[in-house]
């Protein structure tokens, strides 16, 4: 035998029989894959159905492997086992099972539990985190399998149960939601299944004596136990007025909620004090769906304030615990961060969960501020989470339309701000409002009144900025609702856009006072007139949208006058701001007497009467706004109109007298295109192209004198008779452009796409010629200060530095005298500025009126191009085209020449004449005006002239052709023989294009 034994070698394991597919299972039920978990489940616990009869040994070995499987941190391990141990346990343990089969006990499956989920011995720290979590994830695996409520199983291992758990949740206080969270869930279970009362009361006790009660898990466990188990015995002394909802609870539940210390612990009870949780967690406490959902339950009038006098102070509303617990304690100004976290998470959950009539209630004080701030700067902590809240909001706006004003009113409410979308950098409320319905602008815009008459703010520049938000969010209605109403007639959406109309007109031409009965409450801070000129130019915007592509546009407007009328006679919204002569109101009504007339014709009238009608009628009440706003012309515009009136749709009447009525019609609708307003340029084209066909050539002549007058400031001063030019220019705060898209004011650079270099060389070269003119004027300017002075310049004279010395001082005479001579210099430069101003000023105005009787011309030649008078507008067009200096105008110009000729095609469209002697000298003076120097489109236009007139004489008689082809030859011959001739040779290949086409008819 060998001295040493052999070299070491591992030792054979002995032969085992191991289950393969068991161990697969166990794999499986650690498995990240739902599915996969379940199906291990389900093959596991058909291990141990009563068909299969397992061992008691197969059964706790199994038991005693699912619970160690429950302290791993693998993968899905505690998931996967929990249930397949809550299975194994039903199944083991069922009521179908034979109890002599199996002395396997409950009792003994709780010691396995808690031996397999012991640390035990020295552990690292994860180790025995993973041993709690399986200790955790074993308690409730017992308690959901119901094995602890059969009557054979002694109810002391349901205390046991509840005692672990309870000792776990003090022990390790990460663990304190988890550990009541199973609890709550037992209180459901025991209901459910109907097991004996005494285990929930076991559950409470439990809970008071660990000192539990006065936490979040605590308040979910004990309003859970009062709503399921109402006759159930609950410890005393634990709440003073018997349950954490209590109105004069509100305090306490407010520190539980918020999880400070000092709620957990009372004086006297050493039991009473619970630890924090000590780490922070980013989701909701599931207590607070529990209280959540108790409140909602409550009636709603119940769920108004406590202290409500009709109501038994004893239950605590939802706005009470609202305001307390998260207003107050949440969102309070000294909480942290990570409280206010939990304040955007609870309000987000309410909006989207809570009953409308209480969603509505959340936008509070505090946490509007906090809200505000967070949304207003990206970089902020709480940006994210307050702009997720603010989408919830919007979410349930879109849900549910009808929460918009319990939105809007928390918004910019007293609590929140008026000016909301601008400090938050957002369009929240425009969006809303925009998207709102007819039932929903019933209540939204008696808000926005409130808010306009009060906006919460004393300084007078301030709540003139929240006036102007409130009248740009009005507008904004008005955009929206007036294309849905042009898209499908209601007449809840009209009804809408007058009540904001009326809303603009009260403050706009009223001030209410303590008289008027009909005012609930006074304008605090009263507005100036520069803010009832904004409620006015406002208003003037939404006509300007209302009466844009309505097949009804006097209907909105003359219903707005009426108002204004009705409300001046009975004083209803207070003292009229404008003062009226006597006759000047007897002015106005006439005019409505008039507007009342034209309102029964309508009713009766046939489309084409109608449309005649609707236009007049239009037209009226535009002019009396006129009037109210103070434009002293517009009331001999009523007398024209009542000429029109009578002349048009009164009796029959003599042709004169019609042309009469026309050319003063013309002269009204130029008096409205010349102000610089989108809305009067609108009613103007509509007026017009209702009365197009009834225009006199006094009437176009009246047009074609605006475009021959010079664009200079004489030129405007001829044009309008030295009289003041009004515009509706909306004044616009500084502070808040964005609602510049919303003036009223026309602009006058705005120019064809296709005209866009020549625009800018033009620009150039004025520029160059103002900086030319400042230079010179610059120049003048310093002499006269230095000679008023009697000083040089340092550039003029090199020895100013040596002269200036030698000046003696000057007494006081001399130098009061200096000072005058010093201001006259000074006032003539002031002058001199104000004149190019006023220049300017002028160029503009006179461009304006000029692009906006072009609108008129080309309506007149779409509609009428068939008329004869529509011959006299193409010489007076062709010469603008030439000598504009504005590249806009020149364009616009060849635009309606162009415009007219397309519309005369075909021999039924162009005009018939019964002398071709005016048609031969206007076809010579085409062809004069086309040999000088001018635009590309000039030569065009004048090209399409030429042959538009040929065509008309061709109609007229075939055998002028001769003499037509005699008029291009000379107009040939000039090209080739006259220095001074520029006719472009497009002009004749379009005379030959046309010869080829019209060669096959004539010849046909």
């Amino acid at each position: 035998m060998d001295r040493f034994p052999p070299a070491s070698r591992k030792r054979r394991r002995e032969p085992v029989n191991v289950d393969v597919k068991l161990v697969e299972i166990y794999e499986d039920l650690a498995n990240e894959n739902d599915e996969i978990r379940l199906k291990a489940a389900q093959r596991l616990v058909s291990r141990f159905t009563p068909d299969q009869n397992p061992t008691n040994e197969q059964i706790e070995k199994t038991i005693q492997r699912l619970f160690r499987g429950l302290c791993s941190g693998r993968k899905a391990a505690r998931i996967g086992f929990s249930i397949a141990l809550t299975e194994t346990l039903s199944q083991v343990f069922s009521s179908s099972r034979d109890p002599s089969t199996s002395s396997l006990s409950v009792s003994r499956v709780i010691e396995i539990w808690e031996a397999q989920s012991s640390p035990g011995g020295a552990v690292s720290g994860q180790e025995e985190r993973d041993h709690h979590f399986g200790r955790l994830f074993g308690a409730e695996a017992i308690i959901k399998s119901s094995v602890l409520f059969q009557p054979q199983v002694p109810f002391e291992e349901w205390t046991k149960i509840l005692t672990t758990l309870f000792e776990l949740a003090k022990k390790k206080p990460w663990l304190r939601e988890e550990c009541g969270w199973i609890i709550f869930c037992s209180l459901r279970d025991i209901q459910n299944h109907k097991f004996d009362i005494k285990y929930a009361e076991a559950a409470l006790d439990s809970l008071c004596e660990n000192g539990l009660t006065k936490s979040p898990e605590g308040v979910a466990i004990w309003i859970t136990a009062k709503d399921l188990f109402p006759t159930m015995k609950f410890p005393e002394g634990e709440w003073q007025h018997g349950s954490p909802l209590h109105v004069r609870e509100k305090a306490t539940l407010a520190k539980i909620m918020k999880e400070t210390s000092e709620s957990q612990s009372e004086p006297g009870k050493e039991n009473s004090k619970a630890q924090n949780s000590g780490v922070w967690n980013p989701k909701l406490h599931f207590a607070w769906d529990i209280v959540l959902q108790k409140l909602y339950a409550q009636s709603p009038a119940q769920n108004g304030s406590s202290k409500d006098k009709h109501l038994k102070p004893t239950q605590a509303s939802f706005t009470d615990i609202w305001t307390e617990v998260v207003d107050n304690g949440l969102f309070a100004a000294a909480s942290s961060e990570e409280r206010k976290y939990w304040g955007f998470l609870l309000f987000t959950k309410t909006v989207n969960e809570a009953p409308p009539h209480l969603a509505g209630l959340v936008l509070t004080k505090n946490l509007m501020r906090c809200f505000i701030n967070q949304l207003a700067v990206e970089d902020r902590y709480l940006h994210r989470i307050a702009t997720k809240a603010l989408r919830s909001i919007q979410a349930r706006v879109g849900r549910e339309p009808e929460f918009i004003v319990a939105a809007v009113s928390g918004l910019m409410g007293p609590t929140g701000a008026v000016n909301f979308d601008q400090i938050t950098k957002t369009k929240t409320v425009e969006k809303m409002i925009s998207a709102a319905t007819a039932d929903s602008l019933k209540a939204i815009v008696p808000l926005f009144e409130h808010m306009i008459a009060q906006p919460g703010i004393d300084d007078a520049k301030s709540a003139a900025s929240a006036r102007q938000q409130l009248t740009g969010h009005l507008l904004s209605i008005v955009k929206t609702q007036t294309s849905v109403v042009n898209t499908a007639a209601s007449g809840e959406l009209h009804s809408s856009i007058e009540s904001v109309l009326f809303l603009l007109a009260r403050f706009g031409y009223f001030i209410p006072d303590e008289s008027t009965t009909s005012i609930k409450q006074l304008l605090l801070p009263e507005p100036p007139i520069i803010a009832q000129e904004l409620f006015r130019n406002r208003m003037m915007s939404c006509l300007n949208t209302v009466i844009s592509g309505r097949n009804s546009p006097a209907a909105i407007p003359y219903a707005v006058v009426r108002k204004i009328h009705d409300k001046d006679a009975q004083g209803d919204w207070g003292k009229f701001v404008i003062e009226m002569s006597e006759d000047i109101k007897e002015s106005v009504s006439s005019a409505f007497k008039t507007l009342k007339k034209l309102t029964h014709k309508e009713k009766r009238a046939e489309k084409k009467e109608g449309t005649s009608i609707q236009a007049l009628k239009l037209l009226y009440s535009m002019t009396i706004l006129q009037v109210y706003n103070g434009d002293a012309d517009a009331v001999s515009m009523l007398d024209e109109l009542k000429l029109c009136y009578s002349k048009f749709l009164g009796s029959k009447s003599e042709r004169d007298e019609a042309d009469e009525a026309s050319d003063a019609l013309v002269e009204i609708l130029l008096s409205f295109a010349s102000k610089q307003s989108q809305l009067f340029r609108r009613m103007s084209e509509q007026v017009f192209g209702a009365f197009a066909d009834q225009v006199t050539a006094n009437g176009l002549q009246s047009m074609i004198d605006v475009l021959e007058a010079k664009d200079t400031l004489a030129g405007q001063e001829e044009m309008f008779e030295n009289q003041e030019i009004d515009s509706d220019v909306e004044m616009v705060d500084g502070e808040t452009s964005d609602d510049d898209d919303d003036d009223d004011v026309e602009e006058i650079s705005q120019g064809s796409s296709g005209e866009d270099d020549n625009d800018k060389s033009e620009a150039e070269s004025e520029n160059s010629e103002s900086e030319e003119e400042d230079d010179g004027e610059l120049e003048a300017f310093e002499a006269k200060l230095a000679s008023a002075l009697g000083t040089h310049r340092a550039d003029k004279d090199l020895d100013a530095a040596s002269s200036d010395s030698e000046d003696a001082s000057m007494d006081d005479d001399e130098m009061e005298a200096l000072d005058d001579q010093i201001a006259k210099v000074f006032r003539a430069r002031s002058q001199v500025h104000s004149k190019k101003k006023e220049k300017k000023d002028a160029r503009e105005t006179m461009l304006n009126f000029k692009n906006r009787v072009l609108d008129l011309l080309e309506i007149y030649v779409k509609k009428c191009h068939s008329s004869i008078l529509a011959l006299d507008l193409l010489m007076p067009l062709l010469q603008l085209t030439r000598k504009s200096k504005a590249k806009q105008i020149a364009s616009r110009a060849s635009n309606v020449l162009r415009e007219y000729t397309k519309h005369c095609k075909g021999a039924a469209s162009i005009p018939a004449i019964e002398s071709a002697e005016p048609v031969w000298e206007l076809l010579k003076s085409v062809h004069q005006e086309a040999t000088h120097s001018a635009p590309a489109a000039h030569a065009s236009s004048c090209s399409q002239a030429s042959l538009l007139l040929v065509k008309i004489l061709v109609a007229h008689d075939k055998e002028s052709l001769s003499d037509i082809v005699d008029v291009y030859g000379e107009t040939r011959k000039k090209q080739l023989t006259s220095r001074k001739c520029h006719v472009q040779p497009s002009f004749f290949s379009d005379w030959n294009n046309w010869c080829v086409s019209a060669s096959k008819q004539i010849k046909g």
